[in-house]
């Protein structure tokens, strides 16, 4: 009796006859693990535009706006030759720029370096290992771009995503602990309290400043 079931033929040399079923078959695993639950939780949220206490997302302030606002608050050249460095790496790991430069204002003072972190260090970000608060203790990035995928890095730890490139060794205490904490960071309010700072206050500090980009 004829056999009436649809085949194609492989198009490899052997000739070998594959049924229909079967390459839809191959076709629809194909297609469930590219869109896996998580594969496409992590696109929509690369997608999506950011609430405003998220870190993840796509900016809510585009680039020549964030610079207008560095510039009426007087910030200075480390902070404004980084912003469209930031708007470059910070996305490739879906972690919205106008977040990191709001918190790179903050803790470098608009760019003054006050403290004991000194350029191109953006974020206060230490040494692996140490635990003091002298100059020696923190990183000295050599470039913009270096300072800024090191802040990107640090903030990938923390929300687990993979870095850019190699990290700095401080990404592994980062990740080291907040994998302890048994939850990866999501929102600006979480990075206070012990986590990325001591302050309580510090995820309010850098909503003020993403604020006044708005206004």
């Amino acid at each position: 009796m004829k056999n009436t079931a649809r085949e194609v033929k492989h198009g490899g040399p052997s000739g070998i006859l594959v049924p229909l079923s079967l390459l839809l078959l191959l076709g629809a695993v194909l297609l469930f693990s590219a869109s896996s639950p998580d594969t496409e939780a992590r696109a929509a949220e690369n997608r999506a535009v950011r609430a405003p206490n998220s870190i993840l997302g796509k900016p809510l302030y585009g680039e020549a706006r964030v610079k207008r606002y560095a510039r009426s608050i007087g910030a200075t050249r480390y902070i404004l030759r980084t912003i469209p460095i930031y708007y470059r790496l910070a996305p490739r790991r879906g972690i919205a720029p106008d977040v990191l430069v709001a918190q790179a204002i903050l803790e470098t003072g608009a760019g003054h370096y006050g403290g004991d972190s000194r350029p191109w260090n953006m974020a206060g970000i230490k040494k692996g290992g140490r635990v003091g608060d002298a100059p020696r203790d923190f990183e000295r990035p050599r470039t913009p771009r270096e300072g800024v995928r090191m802040h990107v890095n640090h903030m990938a730890a923390y929300t687990g995503r993979r870095p850019i490139g190699r990290p700095h060794d401080r990404f592994y205490d980062a990740r080291s602990a907040q994998k302890a904490r048994g939850y990866w960071v999501r929102r600006i309010n979480q990075l206070g309290d012990g986590v990325w700072a001591t302050d309580p206050a510090y995820g309010r500090k850098i909503r003020r400043i993403l604020n006044e980009m708005g206004q």
